[in-house]
């Protein structure tokens, strides 16, 4: 009978103790894993978002940057990770566009997460030196159809939200023009302004430097005219398709649910920090605030939307 209680007991505390780890979380540092290189837009408001969430979670939250192979390297170990909360990342979609293309991953691109909180998109954009030819959209497009290969571009990588955005602009155009990828979204821009490309797709890096007229931004990819540049047309107003670049906090699929909902919980309040604001402003990004549930269906409905898009030029596998 006595060993019967025992045991009885060990299962009740067994049940409880996963409970009380959760009261307890965190009592340590957190990591978050950014799959970019450090200096690109999803590292810089990734930083200052999660700075502003320590004040809620009372923990310091230790970012690590781990770029390389299209983000597969930082999603893979963010996937690999123990779902306890002490390792969490930033979403690229770039991670589910190279599985549209038939690159194995070590990781479902979608269900090997589990979803925190969504705080924007990246504004993506084309983008030219101040003094280039171009004036608009349609003189680049116009020149790439009558000089194919004649045109050098630059983005964050091959696979990337930037280069298949790219692909479909000119399947859709007949322009052509050649790709040289670069070493994540901080080398774009100094590739553009050493002139070894003549424009980027690439996302809000460029920003300070239409500020100070060393750039000219073109056209943008977002579904609206962007608020911070009004004369700008979006490509989708041209009738042009192109992908959306998301910005999210994740975790390792089967978080426990209150261990999720406190890190959802302090960085969706870590958006009203006004450095994270300010940050967003500066990128030309809007903050869009979103709770994990609905952040799996957002990424469920732009992985259906790439699809789509990768059918179209002939790269979906």
């Amino acid at each position: 009978m006595k060993s019967k209680i025992v045991g009885a007991v060990g299962l009740v505390l067994a049940a409880l103790l996963p409970q009380a780890a959760a009261a307890d979380y965190p009592d340590k540092p957190i990591t978050l894993i950014v799959p970019w290189a450090a200096g690109g837009s999803t590292d810089q408001t990734a930083r200052v978002l999660a700075k502003a969430a320590e004040a809620s979670l009372g923990q310091t939250i230790v970012v690590i940057n781990q770029p390389g192979a299209s983000t597969s390297i930082g999603m893979a170990a963010l996937a690999k990770a123990q779902p306890d909360g002490y390792t969490i990342g930033t979403l690229s979609s770039t991670s589910y566009l190279a599985a549209l293309q038939g690159r194995q991953l070590p990781f479902d691109p979608i269900n090997a997460f589990s979803y925190i909180s969504y705080y924007g998109d990246n504004l993506i954009g084309i983008a030219v030196k101040a003094d280039a030819r171009w004036k608009t959209i349609d003189d680049l497009i116009a020149e790439g159809k009558a000089k194919p290969g004649a045109i050098k571009y630059g983005t964050a990588g091959v696979g990337t939200t930037q280069h298949l955005t790219s692909e479909a602009l000119q399947f859709a155009t007949k322009a052509k023009f050649v790709h040289v990828p670069q070493q994540g979204s901080a080398a774009s821009v100094p590739a553009l302004l050493g002139g070894h490309v003549d424009f980027i797709m690439e996302t809000s890096v460029w920003a300070p430097f239409i500020e100070s007229k060393e750039v000219r931004l073109l056209a943008v990819t977002t579904p609206q005219r962007s608020k911070s540049y009004p004369d700008v047309p979006s490509l989708s107003e041209k009738g042009l398709k192109s992908l959306r670049s998301v910005q999210a906090i994740i975790g390792p699929a089967g978080m426990p649910e209150d261990v999720r909902m406190k890190l959802e919980t302090a960085f969706r309040k870590a958006m009203s920090d006004k450095t994270f604001q300010d940050t967003m402003e500066r990128l030309g990004m809007v903050p869009l605030d979103l709770p994990g549930a609905e952040v799996k269906k957002l990424v469920e409905g732009e992985y259906a939307s790439a699809r789509e898009i990768l059918q179209d030029i002939g790269k979906a596998k």
